[in-house]
């Protein structure tokens, strides 16, 4: 072999290893940090979508959101422990014909505050900031899911004539009635992050591998939702007893087989509320946008076009 032919092998050789180092690199990270690697993933496609990345600034710092297309603005908040791309499944023909803004609540993703106290006020005081941004002097139809359900309700029952109508997805709204199931969101151990995500999940979808659990398990002590429970509870900002002032329509999109917030509890609220539908998603759980977004981006489409007159939840 000739010298030439010598040093192409060898660079041939020495290519293939720098390969294998970095797919056995992204293996390892997806083994040892998968939750990590899948929100990266998720942001990327944000990117990929056409959305563009902005901050706002809020008394806790700025607060990062990613928005696109032009028309009506509709923005997603997401729950707890969550980021913005979430909503990534669901937004592409959204944005066809509207303009869609997607927060990372405060202390989630890439808002301030990164460490430290968070509160339900940081987290109210981020979508004031981004709506005042993004929308001010105009009306928004407000998406939330989980916690950020609460906050799209908070926010709609301040600021009436900023909202249009609000599409709740599996959303908090009041306190618990002894529906839900007794699962721990903070797991200390494998069993417990099982229960939890069990709980939050269709059983016709696959389970989640032990070495996610394991993940969920590291993170849940340093998590905004460790942060936000460690904080006093602002009666302030409760919604028992309010939903019946809210007059802004209200959607409830609501996976069925979800067992951390129940149907029972979609039915009781849309009760409660002036001017309600409920749409329910067969073999959906707690993050319908996640794990059957087809039928929730349809369910999603019909409600932007169609809000829920007064009597709708009687």
């Amino acid at each position: 072999m000739t010298r030439g032919r010598r040093l192409m092998a060898l660079g041939l050789l020495l290519g293939g290893l720098a390969v294998l180092v970095v797919l056995a690199g992204s293996v390892l990270l997806v083994l040892l940090r998968p939750l990590a690697t899948f929100e990266s993933v998720e942001r990327l496609r944000l990117r990929w979508a056409g959305l563009e990345r902005r901050e706002a600034p809020a008394p806790r710092g700025p607060q990062v959101y990613w928005r696109g297309g032009s028309g009506p603005a509709v923005v997603f908040l997401h729950g707890a422990n969550d980021q913005a791309g979430a909503w990534v499944r669901s937004v592409g023909p959204i944005m066809a014909a509207r303009r869609v803004v997607l927060l990372d609540l405060a202390g989630h993703g890439d808002s301030a505050p990164a460490e430290g106290p968070l509160s339900v006020g940081d987290l109210v005081a981020g979508v004031e900031a981004v709506m005042d941004a993004e929308v001010a002097g105009a009306r928004a139809t407000l998406v939330g899911n989980s916690l950020g359900g609460w906050l799209a309700l908070v926010y709609a029952r301040s600021h009436p004539d900023r909202v249009a109508q609000v599409v709740l997805v599996n959303g908090a709204a009041i306190r618990g009635d002894g529906t839900e199931a007794a699962v721990n969101l903070l797991p200390r151990t494998r069993e417990e992050a099982r229960r939890a995500i069990e709980a939050t999940m269709s059983p016709a979808s696959p389970p989640v591998a032990g070495f996610v659990l394991d993940d969920l398990v590291r993170r849940s002590p340093g998590s905004p939702l460790a942060r936000l429970m460690a904080q006093p509870a602002r009666d302030d900002l409760a919604l028992d007893g309010q939903l019946g002032a809210i007059a802004t329509p209200v959607t409830l999109i609501w996976g069925v087989d979800d067992r951390v917030l129940p149907l029972a509890y979609a039915e009781k609220v849309a009760a409660l509320l002036p001017a309600a539908r409920l749409v329910r998603l067969e073999r959906c759980g707690h993050v319908p946008q996640r794990e059957c977004p087809e039928a929730f981006g349809a369910a999603l489409e019909q409600a932007l076009g169609n809000p829920p007159a007064r009597t709708e939840a009687r």
